[in-house]
């Protein structure tokens, strides 16, 4: 009975390290936990759609599913780069959502969640910052994302 509560206890203590996707946009690297991304394909084209919600001004129809197009570059003050666009399937808290990155194929990365440090960015939500090859790289918040810049419109 002591063994098991002490392993009990030893597995809270013990963190898993994250997985991460590493993506760019504008060649501005990014981060993203892979739990938050969906999948990424080739772009498509979107289609223009009126809205009011900031950076969301399309729709992509990927198959049956139609889902809004986050406009991240433009959150950022920047432009997509490359030939071959390609799309980050976002898992949102309010359901899935397309993003449009630079034509660099992401790669996977593992980090400690102790090498996360607090970020003072203000222009994406973020869940820290890691150094990855050398670059320090901001982990988006995709699930949240948008959600800080809608709610000071709105007041």
């Amino acid at each position: 009975m002591l063994r098991a509560a002490h392993g009990k206890q030893q597995a809270h203590t013990t963190k898993r390290s994250w997985s991460v996707v590493v993506f760019s946009v504008g060649g501005l690297k990014l981060a993203a936990r892979t739990e938050d991304v969906g999948g990424v394909s080739p772009w498509m084209e979107s289609i223009p759609v009126p809205s009011q919600t900031p950076f969301v001004h399309a729709m992509l129809k990927r198959g049956n599913h139609v889902m809004p197009v986050y406009d991240l570059a433009s959150r950022l003050s920047c432009q997509v780069q490359g030939d071959r666009l390609l799309c980050l399937e976002a898992r949102h808290l309010d359901g899935p959502m397309a993003i449009c990155i630079d034509a660099d194929v992401p790669t996977l990365e593992a980090v400690e969640p102790t090498a996360i440090r607090p970020n003072g960015r203000m222009d994406v939500e973020t869940l820290g910052m890691v150094t990855i090859g050398g670059e320090d790289v901001a982990i988006v918040a995709l699930q949240r994302l948008g959600r800080l810049r809608q709610d000071a419109v709105r007041s």
